[in-house]
């Protein structure tokens, strides 16, 4: 399993430089506490923590940095929105 950092938006990953679209090429972290420190200590405000697994098989797992993120991850894609009117 490997940790990384990735921008919300355009979906790049940051290799502790720039940030780059090859996955392979990421920063990796020892824990999700250490990138989220990363993140607010270098000010990276919109991304996600990602913890991507050697198996193709799984998921990867996203966590997000800042509040506006937090939408991504907090409700499930099958929630369907009603109107209260």
């Amino acid at each position: 399993m490997r940790i990384v950092i990735q921008d919300s938006a355009g979906k790049a990953y940051l290799n502790g430089q720039a940030w780059t679209a090859e996955a392979d090429q990421a920063q990796e972290f020892e824990t999700v506490a250490q990138a989220e420190t990363y993140c607010r200590e270098q000010n990276v405000r919109q991304a996600m923590i990602v913890l991507k697994f050697s198996d193709a098989t799984r998921e990867d797992i996203r966590y997000p940095i800042g509040p506006r993120d937090a939408l991504l991850v907090s409700r499930p894609p099958t929630t369907k929105i009603r109107s209260l009117a």
